[in-house]
């Protein structure tokens, strides 16, 4: 009984061994076992019938190689050749494809694991994630180095959150100081646009920023519309964009990234988070000409710039032509750095002031018909740091 079981031991051992070595030897049996267990999981992950889907790409060190190649094109195969399936597959990029497929191949310790990400293209969610792991050996680590391209613009991969647009932006979460959110994403292509939809859960002080080695530019917009409430270029680390904000809870906010020049591409983290800042005036939300709020001749209102960023607009009717002033400078001191624009209705610039008053206080005379006009009023200060009064006075 005792040598029947050493040689069952033996045996089980001796399998082993040998089924390592085969594995060591050829590793395109174990690939292709693990993308065909992968199709039948993502088959069962698929809610509905009916579906279209769109296979993108497998990224290793910012570079698509040949495992990347591979998986995509195995993958293609394995989903097309499920009997009965319930969905349809077609080219990444068409018109109606529901639901995208891509991931990652990293290397963890002694093996390489690659991530597959099912994503609803309608609201960028997660619906499953599965890997798979395999051993790093000569074979496998030829495959990460066979094909890996980098350098020129068209080494740099596109990101699963693609297609997405200023109307179709890929909801991201927003997190706080000491727990930022995080998301990386690529400019893979000239003129390649990121959007990123944020929905504050509270009224406060939003930064939105990019980290990484690019040049980024940053703009912010509320949902419909085309201006920007806010654009910055370098006030992040080193070279990339960064935007403190004030939000208030449940307004939609959208953040575009680009590259500075429109044909930088690369690799970068974008990061939302909310912040303790200034308590924003009474008059907020009126970061936008179509937010501005009423003020009345002769009468000073006082206001706050909660940020470098913030843009306060107010309107003000004229009944009677003629000549009139519009001020706007600290209220503690003259060394509150403001400038003023005035508008008329139709969103076209009639004049600016920066430094007009005492010091670094605004000042701007002008001739009015009647008419409603618009003066937006801004901080050239990096912290402005005190409130604010604007005023309009008839001369």
């Amino acid at each position: 009984m005792k040598r029947d079981k050493l040689l069952l031991v033996f045996i089980f051992f001796s399998g082993l061994s040998v089924l390592g070595g085969q594995n060591s030897a050829d590793p395109l049996p174990r690939l292709d076992a693990a993308v065909q267990s992968l199709a039948v999981s993502l088959q069962k992950a698929i809610p509905g019938q009916g579906q279209k889907l769109a296979l993108d790409q497998w990224v290793y060190r910012d570079s698509i190689p040949d495992l990347g190649f591979y998986w995509a094109a195995q993958l293609t195969e394995e989903l097309t050749n499920i009997p009965g399936r319930t969905f349809s597959l077609v080219d990444f990029g068409s018109e109606g494809a529901g639901w995208i497929i891509a991931g990652e191949i990293i290397e963890a310790g002694g093996f390489i694991r690659v991530y597959t990400r099912l994503r609803r293209v309608s609201d960028n969610s997660i619906q499953t994630v599965l890997h798979a792991d395999f051993p790093r050996d000569e074979y496998i680590v030829a495959m990460l180095a066979g094909g890996a391209r980098g350098g020129s613009s068209s080494s740099v991969p596109r990101d699963s959150y693609e297609p997405d647009s200023l109307n179709r932006p890929m909801r991201a979460e927003i997190g706080t100081s000491e727990n930022r959110s995080s998301v990386s994403r690529t400019l893979h292509g000239s003129g390649d646009e990121d959007f990123f939809l944020l929905t504050p859960d509270r009224d406060g002080r939003l930064v939105v920023e990019t980290t990484g080695g690019m040049d980024t530019f940053m703009e912010l917009y509320r949902p419909g519309s085309g201006s920007p409430i806010a654009r910055d270029d370098d006030d992040g680390e080193e070279t990339n964009a960064k935007i403190s904000c004030n939000v208030n809870a449940g307004g939609g906010y959208i953040a575009k990234i680009r590259g500075y020049d429109n044909n930088e591409t690369g690799r970068y983290t974008f990061h939302a988070y909310m912040v303790e800042g200034p308590i924003p005036d009474e008059y907020e939300d009126d970061n936008e000409f179509s937010l501005a709020k009423d003020i009345s001749v002769g009468i000073p209102q006082q206001h706050t710039f909660t940020n470098a960023n913030d843009v306060d607009w107010v309107k003000f009717p004229v009944s009677r032509a003629g000549s009139y002033v519009i001020r706007a400078r600290g209220v503690n001191s003259r060394e509150l750095d403001t400038c003023v624009e005035l508008y008329d209705s139709n969103h076209k610039l009639i004049a600016e002031d920066d430094d007009g008053g005492e010091q670094y206080d605004s000042r701007l005379s002008v001739n009015l018909r009647t008419g409603t006009y618009y003066v937006s009023i801004r901080s050239l200060d990096d912290e402005p740091d005190e409130p604010y009064t604007v005023s309009i006075n008839a001369e």
